[in-house]
């Protein structure tokens, strides 16, 4: 054959988040910090031994009710009330937005975002055609009288409004931002009023450094006519390669979700490790563990940019895993990015989380993956790369 007929989606190649240098400095992905990966050899013997009929066998669609009944008691922590119809279980919160796309969304059909919001998300709407309704943040988050105007505009011009809007409402992936409540109430009422669905991305919620908690989207949601599908995962509050997240809405809803998917049940074998974890107070600490570690990370990683990047723009966040910087408006972020990756350190242009038109100066960076001392070295080579660049910025200009 003398050469593939590719889809347009598959034609587009180049570095991924996903794919790391060898003796690279990681700041760029949202990994699992590696002292903290959990000891899950009980859970796992116990997955094989006493649960071999249920974890070697095809899952059920809507996962294992054991699991199903302990998110049940995870998210009421957190005042969501729901019950185990509500509860899909899925190869993580990637996987969940994926079905709710493919439940609602047709070729054309807009889905309303931040700008920016969680590239990875950017990329699954993207592979449903679904072109972008982009809404800004300020520091109280999703901008909700600029989503308010634009819908109301569409339906004066007799356009179709967003039947999704996808949101990461607690320490924003990129901008670490948490949406304020009276927002988030607001977000609500457009939602019913526009005849839309609400998926809310929440991963990092537990992992949280100072201030107190929101209440999640979920928990504001009205039972009788819930806008409200809740995404949720263990890969940042336990470990990413587990591959177990869930949905959370209307049984209707959920599943249909649960038909959509190709795989299958879901992996029995760490749907049963998960549920051992979370039966226990495992889960518990190790989310303790994690938040106190995160905390030294960002400390480390703001207090390294004052010094040695010190012209970005930085908002420390108050959990999470992300960090957003704004450069001077002369430097661009691929550019950047792609020296600091000749230099050993991985970071990502903030381009690749905007929607549609994006301004070129910003970065994303995260701090879960390696520690203080690397994510200082990390920076101080950043902050290099960063200096030869505005010089030869300041030459051109001359």
């Amino acid at each position: 054959m003398s050469g593939y007929r590719y889809a347009t989606r598959a034609e587009i190649l180049g570095a991924s988040i996903y794919d790391h240098e060898p003796d690279a400095i990681v700041l760029n992905s949202g990994l699992a910090y590696p002292p903290l990966l959990p000891d899950v050899i009980r859970e796992a013997t116990e997955a094989a031994r006493s649960h071999v009929e249920e974890t070697l066998q095809y899952g059920p669609l809507m996962g294992i009710d054991d699991l199903r009944d302990e998110v049940v008691r995870f998210v009421a922590e957190d005042e969501v009330r729901c019950s185990r119809e509500n509860i899909l279980i899925t190869y993580g919160a990637k996987n969940a937005l994926d079905l709710a796309l493919r439940v609602f969304v047709e070729p054309g059909d807009r889905v309303i975002t931040t700008r920016p919001t969680y590239m990875t998300a950017l990329q699954i709407i993207r592979s449903h055609q679904a072109p972008v309704l982009d809404i800004g943040q300020d520091n109280e988050g999703f901008l909700t009288d600029e989503l308010e105007e634009k819908l109301k505009r569409l339906r004066a011009n007799g356009e179709p409004v967003p039947k999704l809007l996808f949101d990461v409402p607690d320490f924003h992936n990129p901008t670490g931002i948490t949406t304020s409540l009276p927002r988030r109430r607001k977000m609500l009422e457009l939602a019913r009023e526009f005849g839309f669905v609400i998926l809310e991305d929440d991963p990092y919620r537990r992992v949280r450094f100072e201030g107190e908690p929101v209440a999640p989207l979920k928990a504001l949601d009205d039972d009788a006519e819930s806008v409200v599908i809740s995404l949720g995962t263990v890969s940042k509050i336990l470990a990413p390669g587990l591959r177990v997240g869930w949905a959370i809405g209307a049984p209707e809803v959920v599943k249909r979700m649960s038909r959509q998917k190709a795989d299958g049940g879901s992996n029995p074998f760490t749907q049963r490790m998960v549920t051992e974890l979370m039966r226990g107070n495992k889960l518990s600490k190790h989310i303790a563990d994690i938040a106190a570690q995160m905390r030294l990370h960002r400390d480390a990683m703001t207090e390294s940019l004052r010094e040695f990047l010190p012209d970005a723009g930085v908002r420390p966040p108050q959990g999470g895993y992300f960090l957003w910087a704004t450069l001077p408006s002369g430097i661009d972020g691929d550019t950047l990015a792609a020296t600091a990756r000749k230099h050993g350190v991985e970071v990502s242009s903030g381009r690749l989380s905007y929607p549609n038109e994006y301004p070129r100066n910003r970065l994303r960076l995260a701090f879960s993956f390696v520690g203080p001392d690397h994510i200082r070295e990390g920076v101080r080579a950043l902050g290099g790369v960063y200096d030869d660049l505005k010089k030869q910025e300041k030459n051109n200009g001359v």
